[in-house]
């Protein structure tokens, strides 16, 4: 039976379950110190939350005093559920998660190269598509899609102003077409902001509350953390950091300017430098890995042959770490990160890079600044776009959907 003030319960109710979202799950008692509710305020609101189908019980934790063990309490993994799509140059992963962050579907599979932007967006009209289909009657508990988008994204209207790593990539309404077919709420994030919020959600180390993610891929993005919160900046373009120009006159970059970092660090740079070596007849493993073709090189063979002991590649790889890590260490300077995370197709599993990268910011960065600097690979693989895609609306969800639904009830 609800109490004399609905609203007020609704907002503890809220409570509750973000605290069962960040900590898993937990016995009254516990919630009933974390929030100083009392244990019988605590139960009044968990068996309303129950009736909803918003919580269950989850076994017994033992007993600390003399006394019977006591009931756990966590969320119900189908309290909501969310599609999230990771639309990148080579490839677009898409998963579905419920509420406490559980791959339901997942998929992997080329992005169009076509240049025409509406075979692009039907294309992610079918692939979310599918993902819903695929959950049968439990499509009803969707709550939305998110996408991560490799581009600069309008915050504001979900629309995509520039992509020059995804063919066909700019200029698109994705929000507002998207929105129209699926019949579903749509939120477009940057790709790399998306992974920061995986890294935030779902990532081993749930203190630091002020962070960077530094995503290196075909191009170079980083998500700032500030306060436990995404940083966007005032018109949402915060983070650039592969557009940092380090090289004055350096090479032109995609974005127009020249010198930037991308052009430096980047998957796009390392595998055009070794080209470019491979062309001058350079001594290298890289020549049996392409078959003699220069232009079949890759950063997944760079780094193949680096740690297979050649010097070319290592070479090559160290340059990129020394560019990276002076970035990395200006962004030390000005920010004062708790922590940076290193993710991003270059960076997966590559620690011949991070121990590039790690010495070029330690000399570089202030002297004050704690050492060792705190700069580590992501533990995620190449879902984590998708994952921080979906985990926008259930974010969403705990933030306004619930209450929302709670009151309509």
């Amino acid at each position: 039976m609800r109490v004399a003030n609905p609203a007020l319960m609704v907002e503890q109710e809220i409570q509750l379950l973000r605290l069962l979202r960040l900590h898993g799950p937990l016995t009254r008692r516990r919630l009933s110190d974390l929030t100083g509710y009392s244990v019988s305020q605590i139960r009044q609101l968990t068996q309303d939350l129950l009736g909803h189908g918003l919580v269950i019980e989850d076994g017994m934790a033992p007993a600390e005093t003399p006394g019977r063990p006591s009931q756990m309490w966590t969320l119900a993994p189908d309290a909501c559920l969310a599609v999230g799509l990771d639309v990148g140059g080579h490839f677009t992963r898409v998963i579905t998660l419920d509420a406490v962050g559980h791959v339901l579907y997942r998929h992997t599979l080329p992005t169009p190269t076509s240049n025409n932007g509406s075979e692009l967006l039907a294309f992610l009209k079918e692939q979310a598509q599918t993902a819903l289909d695929s959950l049968g009657k439990q499509r009803s508990l969707v709550r939305g899609v998110g996408v991560a988008f490799s581009g600069f994204i309008d915050n504001r209207s979900g629309y995509s102003i520039a992509a020059p790593n995804i063919a066909a990539g700019s200029n698109l309404p994705l929000q507002s077409y998207l929105e129209g077919v699926l019949r579903l709420p749509v939120i477009i994030e940057d790709s790399t902001r998306a992974m920061t919020l995986a890294e935030m959600r779902y990532g081993g180390d749930q203190t630091a509350e002020n962070f960077l993610c530094v995503n290196v891929g075909a191009g170079i993005g980083m998500g700032i953390v500030v306060n436990g919160q995404l940083y966007r900046g005032g018109e949402g373009f915060a983070g650039e950091i592969g557009h940092i120009p380090v090289q004055p006159y350096g090479d032109l970059c995609h974005c127009g300017r020249q010198g930037c970092l991308e052009t430096l660090a980047s998957g796009r740079a390392i595998a055009s430098r070794a080209r470019m070596m491979l062309e001058q007849r350079v001594p290298s493993k890289l020549h049996e890995l392409t078959a003699g073709v220069p232009g079949r090189a890759t950063t997944e063979m760079v780094t193949l042959a680096a740690q297979a002991g050649d010097q070319l590649a290592i070479d090559l790889l160290n340059q990129a770490g020394l560019w990276l890590g002076i970035a990395l260490a200006t962004a030390i300077n000005l920010l004062s990160p708790q922590k940076i995370i290193l993710t991003g197709g270059v960076m997966r599993h590559n620690h011949l890079l991070l121990a590039a990268v790690q010495d070029a910011a330690e000399r570089y960065a202030l002297p004050h600044a704690p050492r060792p600097l705190p700069i580590s690979l992501s533990r995620f693989d190449n879902e984590v776009g998708a994952l921080g895609a979906a985990t926008l609306i259930l974010d969403a969800e705990f933030d306004s959907g619930f209450a929302r639904r709670l009151t309509e009830n």
